[in-house]
């Protein structure tokens, strides 16, 4: 573990998280837990390190990763570059730090050396010298709920018929809580990882095997044709990662994993679902509500921060989704 006073902080880096977390007590939470972190240095292959900034009564804890990745990722264009990523080592949709003082942070992340990524920011407000623009939004299903019935009631009509087609259309399908992966399970997450347009990372069989979460199975005979990996957090349901069979009827199926990631939030007391990112469409059918998530971009290098700043246009994701009211009133139950 390295060591570094600057200007009255001190700065701790190491590539294993056991070695600072005893100094980062009482600022850890979910998802930045031993147990998840040391699995996925494991079975991550991206470089991955970890980040701990002390000042008086300021901290800062963050995880960096590295990766080589299509900067123009929600464009036509293409630009790989290396990056260090300030982001959480699997497809989450948390930003990648805990902080009490943003500014102070990346003022540090600024002195990095190369170009730095900071993803899934909460806030957008501007940051000197530093690239900020929206990202893909995470999909929230806020509202309590009391059982898949009273959830289907309150479904406007449109949606609730969408639902049940799908439920119809899966009737074959048995859905099962499972253990470990298998060489099935895994087979249908990177079916889906190869599919998708924004590839981060790739996680290997044995996280899936060893993560502390459930995997609900779905099967048709005695074969997988879709699974979801969920975690959940005091009330909050969190919908980690999917995969399938794209030879199955992927739009039922998936219609029907998301209703049983809503079945599956009930019967366990959660009033609310984090169903990630991406499919956005889809989940707000559901009753999600987006919620804006930002990025932050820099460069060591003066010419390139500036080329940066000035493509900032081309580096955003952009959406345009009606305004869905999959409810018959607003508000909470």
């Amino acid at each position: 573990m390295r060591k570094i006073f600057d200007q009255g902080k001190t700065i701790y880096i190491s590539d294993r998280f056991d070695e600072i977390s005893g100094l980062a007590e009482g600022i850890l939470e979910y998802p930045f837990e031993g147990g998840l972190l040391n699995l996925l240095k494991e079975e991550n292959r991206l470089r991955q390190s970890y980040v701990l900034i002390r000042k008086k009564d300021a901290y800062a804890f963050f995880t960096v990763y590295e990766n080589k990745m299509n900067i123009f990722t929600f464009g036509r264009m293409k630009c790989v570059l290396k990056l260090k990523v300030i982001g959480y080592p699997c497809s989450l949709s948390c930003c990648g730090y805990l902080t009490n003082d943003e500014e102070m942070m990346f003022e540090w992340i600024k002195k990095i050396r190369g170009a730095k990524l900071i993803l899934n920011v909460s806030g957008g407000r501007p940051m000197s010298q530093m690239v900020v623009g929206e990202t893909l939004p995470t999909c929230i299903l806020d509202r309590h709920l009391e059982s898949p019935e009273e959830y289907m009631a309150h479904l406007r009509s449109p949606y609730r018929r969408r639902i049940r087609k799908a439920i119809a259309a899966c009737k074959d399908l048995a859905v099962r809580e499972v253990n470990d992966a298998g060489q099935g399970l895994y087979r249908l997450y990177l079916n889906t990882w190869q599919k998708s347009d924004y590839k981060l990372e790739k996680l290997e069989k044995g996280f899936f095997d060893r993560v502390d979460g459930v995997k609900l199975a779905f099967y048709r005979d005695s074969a997988p044709v879709g699974f979801v990996l969920l975690k959940q957090d005091g009330k909050k349901l969190i919908f980690m990662l999917c995969g399938m069979d794209y030879e199955y009827n992927t739009a039922d199926l998936y219609y029907y994993m998301l209703y049983h990631i809503v079945c599956f939030a009930i019967s366990h007391g959660c009033s609310a679902i984090d169903f990630g990112q991406t499919s956005e469409d889809t989940k707000m059918r559901f009753g999600a509500e987006l919620e804006k998530k930002y990025f932050y971009a820099h460069h060591s290098n003066r010419l390139l921060n500036a080329a940066a700043r000035l493509g900032k246009g081309l580096l955003e994701y952009k959406y345009d989704f009606p305004a869905y009211r999959a409810f018959k009133e607003e508000g909470r139950l």
